[in-house]
């Protein structure tokens, strides 16, 4: 199986199907995490989306708003959280190269451009 080839096929999830809910620009949005997985040595956390359908048709804002709402709970910075979605599939894992912050989500919900990253 594909998966079995994946990094996670042989780690315990920190958590699974965690809903969050975050404000962002006066508005709430929801949704419910995969799964979380914690470095045992490092303490780090990365968010695992899982995709079972047979295209590549992530959204990384997806992955930029669960990783905003996983920091925000116990206090890290969005960039502490390392975000894949992974291609059940083929055991593809994708790891977008940069996720938006809060303040470039923020002006994506009001409909504007994201601010330039500086």
């Amino acid at each position: 199986e594909a998966f079995a080839r994946t990094p996670y096929a042989r780690r315990t999830p920190y958590r699974v199907e965690v809903p969050v809910h975050l404000t962002l620009a006066g508005r709430v949005v929801r949704g419910r995490i995969d799964a979380v997985y914690r470095d045992p040595e490092t303490g780090a956390y990365e968010i695992v989306d899982w995709k079972t359908s047979r295209t590549r048709s992530a959204d990384p804002l997806q992955l930029a708003l669960y990783r905003l709402a996983w920091a925000e709970q116990p206090g890290l910075a969005p960039e502490e959280v390392a975000a894949a979605f992974v291609y059940v599939r083929t055991g593809e894992v994708a790891r977008p190269a940069r996720l938006p912050g809060r303040s470039e989500l923020e002006a994506i919900l009001l409909g504007g451009a994201p601010p330039e990253a500086g």
